[in-house]
């Protein structure tokens, strides 16, 4: 009930947090702290990236925490674990009027599964190709939770209310808690992302394994899991069976994570704490302790944490990993050159991203700057872009513009990929220029005034200024970028009049 208790407590704070990171980030707590305490994500982004990231720091203290209590974090902590055992609950509850319970054998070789993941993506991170944003698993329930759960339900909220408003004749006390409730508990206007669905459709995948065997993910792939194995596996708190007189086998078949043989020995890196051989003992022989093995006793519970054989599987797919993704984006872009499609997304990305290259190996994707932006114009970026670039953010100029007084994207990036900037240096940051479509635009065009642009443009000096001159025998002002000046925001881009296409459009500043 305890371990329940605080999977609960895990899953609420986190979605908590998620939910309020929002514009304008008060009275919130910033994500980025799960983030910094995965030992996997930081690990993998700095060997790809070449930088020690200060989140090393707090994930070392979990692996040391993890060497003395074992994988407690994986059984008590981790947001996904609490939906897998969630979900094996509830298949519980639906299979007990069949009187069918779930039984396990000997714990399964597909184990070192996950040392095979942890392997191909540390030597995908040597070669320079980071995968954490892929494979993380806390990355996958914050994105998840971030591009479809709270957009679905604060959409879903918002439009009830909306229609019972509508059907009631706007009540005064219901449009008082409809008001309250958007000042607070929902967004000021309901985030959409693209892909949300793909990203979505990853997380069921998953819950949809554990519906197959308890915990799935965790016993076979989760690479985080094979991390915090590995102190695990040393750790000094221990099962001890030693008064258990006889070997009935509730506890082999009670452990979500296949850890507990035929001969009631365990493998101690891959228990998680969940205490179901405790609580559910009949005898109430098993127990957790500090005291030390003997030598024969620490023989028989020991095992080999990887054989041979499996040792050279997890090498020959490690060091497949990097050349299959180098060669799928060579392919791309060795390819015949396409110009871009008509509602394709630029590499425009946001204030204080560092330089390309730099960028998509510390971008995990964890989606906390897209969610954080009040006009959703960051979207991740879709896989059409380049596998390694796949979902890190743009700026998607169809949807919104980069706004003038925010700086909250860099506030919630836990691995630095986007720096975080005072407000006065990010007005300065020049992420791509304005350029007028002179066969679109209004006065080039049709020789008739129009200012909308420089009338939005944000900065102080005007980056878009007009200018007389003549459109067929017309004068009439002509608007044009002071290239200098332009920070490249887009707002001119959203509040140009012309539709479908505008007749001002910013594009991307070539690097250095």
């Amino acid at each position: 009930m305890l371990r329940r208790l605080a999977q609960g407590v895990s899953v609420f704070v986190l979605a908590y947090i998620l939910w309020n990171t929002r514009y304008p980030l008060s009275g919130y707590v910033n994500p980025e702290f799960y983030f910094l305490i995965d030992p996997f994500a930081m690990i993998i982004t700095s060997i790809a990236e070449r930088v020690l990231l200060p989140g090393l720091i707090y994930a070392a203290v979990l692996l040391v925490i993890t060497f003395i209590l074992g994988r407690g974090f994986c059984g008590w902590i981790c947001p996904l674990g609490a939906l897998l055992d969630f979900i094996s609950f509830c298949k519980s509850l639906v299979m007990r009027p069949f009187r069918k319970r779930e039984k396990e054998d000997d714990p399964h070789p597909l184990r070192y599964g996950k040392y095979l993941v942890l392997g191909a993506s540390l030597i995908a991170a040597l070669a320079g190709v980071q995968l954490a944003w892929v494979l993380d698993p806390i990355t996958v329930f914050v994105r998840a939770f971030s591009f479809t759960i709270h957009p679905l339900v604060s959409g879903s909220i918002d439009r009830g209310f909306t229609a019972l408003l509508a059907a009631t004749d706007y009540p005064e006390r219901l449009e008082a808690a409809y008001n309250y409730l958007r000042e607070g508990f929902l967004s000021l206007s309901t985030p959409a992302f693209n892909h949300a669905g793909s990203i979505l459709a990853i997380l069921i995948v998953i819950l949809v394994l554990s519906l197959i065997k308890r915990r799935f993910w965790c016993r076979h792939l989760c690479p985080l899991g094979a991390t915090l194995a590995l102190p695990a596996r040393f750790s000094l708190l221990r099962r001890d069976v030693s008064r258990c007189e006889k070997n009935c086998g509730s506890c082999k078949n009670l452990c979500r994570m296949n850890a507990i043989r035929k001969d009631n020995t365990y493998i101690k890196e891959e228990c998680i704490l969940c205490l179901d051989c405790v609580a559910l003992c009949p005898n109430d022989r098993a127990t957790f302790t500090f005291k030390r093995q003997g030598p024969a006793e620490a023989e028989r519970s020991g095992s080999a944490l990887m054989t041979r054989g499996s040792f050279m599987a997890m090498a020959g797919a490690a060091l497949a990993a990097p050349p299959a993704a180098a060669a799928l984006d060579a392919a791309k872009a060795n390819g015949p050159h396409k110009p871009p499609r008509p509602g394709t997304l630029s590499l425009i990305r946001p204030p204080g991203a560092l330089p390309e290259e730099e960028f998509i190996q510390r971008c995990i994707r964890c989606g906390n700057c897209m969610k954080v932006c009040p006009t959703n114009v960051l979207q991740p970026l879709p896989l059409s872009g380049g596998l390694a670039r796949a979902w890190s953010p743009v700026l998607d100029t169809r949807r919104g513009y980069c706004e003038y007084r925010c700086n909250l994207c860099g506030r919630v990036c836990p691995t630095d990929a986007i720096e975080e900037l005072s407000l006065e240096r990010k007005q300065k940051v020049q992420i791509g220029t304005a350029v007028f479509e002179k066969k679109i635009c209004i006065p080039y065009l049709k020789g008739e005034n129009c200012i909308v642009c420089e009338e939005h443009c944000p900065v102080p000096e005007k980056a878009i200024r007009v200018k007389e001159g003549t459109v067929k025998g017309r004068k009439v002002m002509l608007p044009y970028v002071v290239a200098e000046l332009c920070i490249g925001c887009a707002i001119c881009e959203v509040k140009c009049p012309t539709k479908p296409d505008k007749g001002i459009v910013v594009v991307k500043v070539r690097e250095a």
